[in-house]
């Protein structure tokens, strides 16, 4: 069985997966498949109405970055 046809999200053919763990308690992003450590703020911009690129910023704590 698919991950879709489970109702999941196979992130590593995504180009940015956000996941919110409970409300205001976490949450895990990931680019290109990989999973990002370190984030501290993370802003995204997608507007589906009018169909603009969607856009993000991410802002890291420095040294605290895995690579």
């Amino acid at each position: 069985m698919s991950y879709e046809e489970k109702g999941l999200i196979d992130v590593k053919d995504k180009a940015l997966v956000f996941v919110q763990k409970d409300a205001g308690n976490g949450f895990e992003v990931y680019q290109d498949g990989k999973k990002i450590e370190g984030i501290r703020e993370i802003n995204i911009n997608a507007d589906i109405d009018l169909g603009y690129p969607t856009t993000h910023e991410i802002e890291y704590l420095t040294g605290h970055t895995k690579g």
